[in-house]
């Protein structure tokens, strides 16, 4: 029997089959099919953050060794045109977006490879699902785990 359920038959006259009848204000049911989505898009932001970010921590490496040349800003530039198939200027504002969310506020500092993958990431999700105003989850934690504070 379903928790909160009851037994109802087919039909007002009392004939037919039994069949179990949810009410509709179900406390713990409720509760779950509302946490479901939430907690997929959860699941979904953290795989993503973490797919992005060993992906993107691997072309820097690469264009680190094929492109010596390249440094700070000019190889993150370079990483991301590559990772995401933007063009410059989009590149560009993805880059700025970046120190102006971590390398400008709230402590001046230099801008890390990091930093640009964060961004990203946010970038990425809130792109994929227009309607949403942030994400989920915290995922400096799952960015610093995949790129070493190095970069």
């Amino acid at each position: 029997m379903i928790p909160g359920g009851s037994l109802m038959t087919d039909d007002a006259a009392g004939h037919g089959r039994l069949s179990m009848v949810r009410p509709v204000e179900s406390g713990p049911s409720r509760w779950l099919d509302a946490m479901v989505p939430s907690l997929y898009r959860s699941w979904r932001e953290r795989a993503w953050a973490r797919q992005t970010s060993r992906a993107a921590l691997q072309l820097y490496r690469e264009v680190q060794v094929t492109r010596p040349e390249l440094e700070g800003v000019t190889r993150y530039q370079e990483v991301l045109a590559r990772h995401t198939g933007l063009d410059e200027q989009r590149v560009r504002k993805i880059i700025a977006g970046a120190e102006n969310s971590f390398a400008i506020w709230p402590v001046e500092r230099e801008l890390r490879f990091r930093d640009v993958v964060q961004y990203l990431v946010v970038y990425q999700c809130l792109e994929a699902e227009p309607r949403v105003l942030g994400t989920r989850t915290k995922l400096t934690t799952i960015i610093e785990e995949e790129i070493p504070d190095s970069y």
